[in-house]
């Protein structure tokens, strides 16, 4: 059989009675309401029925039953996305929440590399609280009959290294959405960790999919189903070469594995995947301080360009941001553990670095030159390599995000529609000074309140508008368009890390026109005719047919 073609296995399917369910609009809305909601806070979301299914089979058969009555399912599991994928406009939710379990550990002789086979609602920490402390029982090596759960015992810790912030994310939502994060700028995103995985399709067939033995043939895959062949053409467009989550994956020869991550959930359901692991290697967190913002960008380019230093992460945090965290810290020094930030700085540079005595000098001089050469110095560095001191740091990275969040709250009280506008773009190195200088003249001349912080080693930085009153929302989403127009000039992404969903479609245009889009569109009707699956996410629900 040639590479490109896959065959689907049916699934017997189970008695629907048995199947834990809920149905009605007005029982979900009002027992159930969080099902109808995630982090994205959009509203409107209802649905007609609730499923609690406990395996493969029992999805299948929700599939079909509701392929049958025309109605189109969302998939749900930790609703900790903030673009609104699991939020249901009609239909059925299916939450995969009660498939949470590790089913296995394996080691991979070909890779030289240990993984873990797990459900997709189990969540990240959940799994690395597993992993860290080996709770795996003898009779889940992979396959049975090796003696890897042993053999592990004997190993150096290891870790699931994809850090997308939240890390309560359930697997298969951090797939569906090739999540990534800080340590994205050195491990990549979600793609580079998955091993395999299994999906179950709107046909109620399951696909198999191992990395690297199915590839696309003259841009086609074929899926083999019960009810027929399934030909699927690969999208023409060009992906960024900056950090992407925005639609579909394509590339002429690309891995059947691959169009599925990053998917947002419009092909089917994932049910089970193989991850990857790393030796875990102890860290030391360092926040680097600056006068000047030209300071900081400097320095960040020349310690992500050094050689010796490869840091875990590089984060930003402009002086918006530091205000935010110097006035929480009068108010509350509990919430902002920290030592105070002197009121002449305006720009932080987080980073992360491996840790061992043997190094540290050597890392510390060249920081050291780096900074000198950048205007600042280690007296203007906090560091820390414990554990509790690491922790206090990772506060510290997260503190901002929290109080805008506050201070939204806060100001819905007066204008119930008002909500930030977040944005998550990226840029190529080449730009990423330039899209920083128009990022603050566009804001500085629109007067309106911001707060900018994120990933800058990827050039990935979120840009928050904090909308006072409703003309500030209406003015800060015509900038959101225009700072999307300006990173796709710059070779980059509408949205680097969070997808699209079924609050950026507009976006999704700026960056691939209307011809790719409707590319993406036809991948979609090619594998789920009866659009099943998640319809609203990266198309808006009027273009799904």
């Amino acid at each position: 059989m040639s590479e490109n073609i896959i065959e689907a296995h049916k699934f017997e399917q189970v008695p629907y009675e048995k199947i834990r369910t809920v149905k009605g609009e007005m029982i979900i809305s009002g027992e159930f309401p969080s099902y109808l909601v995630d982090e994205s806070k959009i509203s409107g979301g209802h649905a007609e029925y609730l499923f609690f299914p406990n395996t493969e089979e029992e999805i299948a058969t929700l599939i079909c039953r509701m392929r049958e009555e025309e109605h189109m399912i969302t998939i749900s599991a930790a609703r900790t996305g903030i673009v609104g994928s699991a939020v249901p406009f009609g239909g059925a939710v299916l939450s995969l929440e009660r498939m949470d379990s590790v089913i296995g550990l394996g080691f991979d002789e070909n890779a030289n590399k240990w993984f873990v086979r797990v459900q997709p609602a189990i969540s990240l920490d959940e799994i690395n609280h597993i992993v860290k402390l080996r709770k795996f029982e003898l009779d889940q090596s992979i396959p049975k009959e090796k003696n890897w759960v042993e053999k592990f015992e004997t190993e150096k810790p290891h870790y699931y290294p994809v850090d997308p912030t939240e890390m309560t994310a359930s697997i298969g939502g951090t797939i569906g959405a090739n999540a990534s994060g800080a340590r994205s700028f050195r491990y990549g995103a979600t793609r580079e960790w998955i091993k395999r995985i299994r999906v179950v399709i709107g046909t109620g067939d399951v696909l198999v999919i191992p990395r690297g033995k199915y590839k696309a043939h003259d841009g086609k895959f074929i899926i083999k189903t019960s009810e027929g062949d399934l030909t699927i053409s690969i999208p023409t467009y060009q992906m960024p070469k900056a950090k992407n989550a925005a639609g579909l994956y394509t590339k002429p020869d690309m891995d059947l594995i691959d169009l599925f991550i990053g998917s947002e959930g419009v092909f089917g359901a994932i049910t089970e995947a193989d991850i990857w692991l790393k030796e875990f290697t102890p860290q030391m967190s360092n926040v680097a301080f600056f006068k000047k913002e030209s300071d900081a960008l400097d320095f960040v380019i020349k310690l992500r360009a050094n050689e010796m230093i490869k840091p875990e992460f590089i984060e930003f945090f402009e002086n918006n941001a530091l205000s935010l965290l110097r006035d929480k810290q009068k108010e509350d020094p509990k919430f902002v553990d920290m030592p105070s930030i002197a009121e002449d700085i305006t720009t932080a540079i987080s980073f992360d670095l491996p840790y061992s005595e043997e190094i540290l000098s050597d890392y510390f001089s060249e920081i050291s030159d780096m900074l000198k050469e950048c205007n600042s110095s280690l007296s203007n560095t906090w560091s820390a390599y414990e554990d509790r001191e690491i922790a206090r740091f990772k506060h510290f990275r997260h503190a901002v995000p929290e109080i805008v969040n506050n201070i939204i709250s806060e100001r819905k009280k007066q204008y119930p529609e008002i909500h930030k506008l977040g944005t998550d773009m990226s840029v190529e190195d080449a730009h990423l000074k330039e899209m920083m200088e128009f990022y603050n003249a566009t804001l500085k001349v629109a007067d309106l309140e911001y707060v900018m912080w994120g990933h800058i080693g990827d050039n990935h930085v979120h840009v928050n508008i904090l909308p006072r009153n409703m003309d500030d929302l209406k003015l800060g989403k015509e900038l959101y368009k225009k700072f999307a127009s300006k990173a796709v000039q710059f070779g980059g992404s509408v949205s680097a890390e969070h997808g699209i969903g079924k609050i950026k479609h507009e976006y999704l245009k700026i960056m691939y026109g209307d011809e790719g889009v409707l590319q993406m569109r036809e991948i979609k009707f090619s594998l789920d005719p009866n659009c099943v699956f998640n319809c609203g996410n990266i198309f808006g629900r009027g273009e799904q047919k």
